[in-house]
């Protein structure tokens, strides 16, 4: 769908356009109001001693995408790395994948999504009440491994107190760039003291729409030609679909009940969810065909277009079980005890599509476990007060087919972390520790164990009421995972062979990733100063931050064996630094409402000691925007400009800048005691041609294009 300019016109027009009502139905957004419950001191976002990032209510109801990336990355410090449409990952200052972790209500969300840049997590970010993004000592309660952040999607599945009265919603969308239809519910109700929840989600949409070209060919012939020096290819036609990213339709549902008794003294509770997601991986990607797609995408046209084209698609399930609990003391030296304990059964089959139509399971992916954490919260003891806890998982990940690239493997593990907290007059000190052990055995002579032990502080000094300065430095070790240390991995020796006929491809990459058993663990040294201004009419915060990394593990380009990339994962020293802020200033207020003027931007260096740039760092951004919040609605244009990325690594291509055109727009209606909220949001509306330098298919599949949202939501 395209929108017309007098359309956009008009839309920009109602967006700014003042009115008048008698209630106030917006959530005003504080620093101070706001509690993280990720953090092990439940404080305010203006009062912990770390840095942090919360989306809640209206806010994260604006910003809610698909992908657990994609609704995050407007955040300052956050973007996405992709996979085409129906992936999408949060990439915190640099950081992706094994190094950000990925928490449901505080405990580990067990799925593949870090073993390959293809794979999805399993979680909705549709059905999250509250989004957390944390980096600093409370990392620590978490994982050794988090030394981008954690990301902890809350959706209180398990209820901790009881509900005063029934709480219902039900929210209807459409997206014109996708035709994408989704329904989202939610049910909250108590008797007594026993608490019930429900939620569930159904969504699909067909290919995305894109302005031009999918396929960037002569981004695709510039890596070629840094290819290694002697390589020969055969001339190849690539099938490239025109105005739409072929095989990028994707369907996905899922529920969730939960159920608790609650009282004074603390609460106890279990939940059960399922998942399912059903998504392809854009074409083009997965072989080369002998003709160019150049007719625009109209309707099911494109199915006969496509017909002698290779695709791959996912279908993927997950059943999860919780466990969670919370005993609460009125006095003694320890104030509560919390628990959890989740047990997941994941698995997701790696569908190849052949250019006749037939269709065969590449790959069965599995990864069936459990994972536990407990802590204690204690008294002060000498003004210190903390929580010391520990962590257990267990694990069984396999990858079975004939394109299987890793053996079964069993991981087992535990972790024992304490983090303290010192609150004086002006100075607010956060000390964590954690000690991390993990044995992996995929067989005969290729088990490991590995210790790993981390440590953080931060320091929280108050300028005044309004407004202080944060500074924390860690040091984190990380071991190398799965997928580092035993892709294409033979058990017997416990070395990659030196036959490359015995290599196997990794289907959804369309890559040979070889693993080495003997990578050392990651140290990374971390230092942070940030300043906050969380009340006035003026508020923002503004971070500089440097991160040194030893042993950085990735998987380096080592060439091609019969046309098929070759990657070797290899460590070396690296070095992240980088700057990010916001503000934004309250300029006018009265009793119509109140007029908000908005600024952001952040960049992110990554540079290896010896072998130049990091590949797919995030551009330098800033955006403007400006939002008007009434009694029953809101408005807000943002403007946002992201530069051309040319510090790219070696054999990468550098890529394009874009400016992105966002509105949103809603209007509450009171129905008696409840309300229903009409909204429009509106992305790309430029239509810009966007390749995400984070993306793994930048040069194959661009960012959506101009499209809109428009929805239906109804609180009860």
């Amino acid at each position: 769908m395209r929108i017309s300019r007098n359309a956009l016109i008009l839309a920009v027009s109602a967006a700014v356009s003042p009115a008048f009502a008698d209630k106030d139905r917006h959530d005003e957004y504080h620093y101070d109001e706001v509690i993280v419950v990720s953090a092990p001191f439940q404080k305010s976002e203006a009062d912990t001693a770390l840095p942090v990032t919360v989306l809640t209510g209206e806010r994260l109801a604006k910003e809610v995408e698909d992908t657990l990336g994609a609704t995050l990355k407007n955040q300052i410090g956050i973007h996405s790395t992709s996979f085409g449409p129906n992936v999408g990952q949060a990439v915190i200052r640099g950081q992706s994948g094994n190094r950000v972790q990925i928490l449901q209500n505080s405990v580990a969300n067990i799925d593949v999504s870090a073993v390959s840049p293809d794979h999805t997590n399993g979680l909705e970010p549709a059905l999250a009440s509250q989004i957390e993004v944390i980096r600093g000592p409370s990392t620590l309660l978490y994982g050794n491994g988090a030394i981008g952040g954690i990301v902890n999607v809350i959706d209180n599945r398990i209820p901790e107190s009881s509900f005063d009265q029934p709480v219902f919603m039900i929210e209807q969308s459409h997206n014109t760039v996708s035709e994408e239809n989704k329904t989202v519910a939610k049910f909250n109700t108590s008797f007594g003291s026993l608490n019930l929840h429900f939620d569930g989600f159904t969504r699909d949409n067909d290919d995305v729409e894109i302005d031009g070209y999918a396929i960037d060919e002569a981004a695709l012939e510039f890596e070629e030609e840094h290819d290694e020096e002697g390589e020969e290819h055969e001339d190849e036609e690539i099938m490239n679909s025109k105005g739409y990213i072929s095989n990028s339709d994707a369907d996905s549902d899922g529920y969730t009940f939960g159920a608790s008794f609650s009282g004074d003294e603390g609460f106890i509770g279990v939940s059960v969810s399922e998942i399912s997601n059903e998504y392809g991986l854009p074409g083009g990607t997965h072989g080369h065909e002998d003709e160019h797609e150049d007719e625009e995408h109209e309707g099911d046209e494109h199915d006969e277009e496509e017909e002698g084209q290779e695709f791959v698609r996912i279908n993927l399930d997950q059943t999860r079980y919780d466990l969670k609990g919370e005993l609460r003391f009125d006095s003694g030296f320890i104030q509560n005890v919390r628990g959890s304990v989740n047990y997941t059964d994941y698995e997701h089959q790696e569908i190849e599509i052949e250019g006749d139509g037939s269709a065969f399971i590449g790959t069965e992916y599995s990864n069936e476990g459990y994972e536990g954490r407990f802590t204690m919260a204690h008294a002060a003891v000498g003004g210190w007060n903390g929580v010391v806890g520990m962590q257990f998982s267990d694990s069984e990940f396999s990858a079975l087919g004939e394109e299987a690239y890793i053996e079964e493997t069993d991981s087992t593990g535990y972790a024992l972390f304490l983090v303290e907290r010192l609150e004086a007059e002006e100075l607010t000190w956060e000390l964590g520790y954690r000690y991390e052990y993990l044995e992996t055995d995929p067989g005969a002579s290729c088990d490991r164990d590995e210790n790993t032990s981390s440590i953080s502080a931060s320091v929280l000094y108050d300028l005044n009421e309004e407004s202080n300065i944060m500074f924390a430095a860690s040091r984190s070790e990380r071991a190398p995972t799965l997928e580092e240390r035993y892709s294409n991995v033979q058990t017997a020796g416990c070395a990659v062979s030196t036959d490359p006929e015995d290599w196997v491809t990794h289907v959804a990459t369309g890559m040979l990733e070889l693993g080495d058993p003997n990578l050392d663990k990651e140290v990374a040294m971390n230092v942070e100063l940030g300043f906050r201004k969380h009340r006035g009419p003026l508020t923002g915060e503004f971070s500089v931050y440097y991160n040194k990394i030893d042993d950085y593990i990735y998987l380096s380009d080592v060439g091609e064996f019969e046309e098929t990339p070759v990657g070797q994962y290899t460590a070396e020293d690296a070095t992240f630094y980088g700057l990010e802020g916001s503000l934004v200033y309250t300029a006018l207020t009265n009793q119509h409402g109140e007029l908000d003027l908005s600024l952001k931007g952040d960049m992110v260096r990554a540079d290896f000691n010896d072998s130049g740039d990091i590949p797919r760092i995030p551009a330098d951004r800033i955006g403007v925007g400006l939002t008007w919040h009434a009694a029953h609605w809101s408005a807000s244009i943002d403007l946002t400009e992201v530069m051309d990325q040319d510090q790219a690594a070696v054999g990468e291509s550098e890529t394009d800048g874009y400016t992105m055109l966002d509105i949103y727009a809603d209007y509450h209606f009171d129905v008696g005691n409840s309300e229903l909220l009409v909204f429009a949001k509106g992305t790309n509306l430029l239509d810009e041609e966007v390749r995400n330098h984070t993306s793994f298919l930048k040069n194959y599949a661009p960012e959506p294009g101009q499209g809109v949202r428009v929805g239906i939501r109804f609180n009860y």
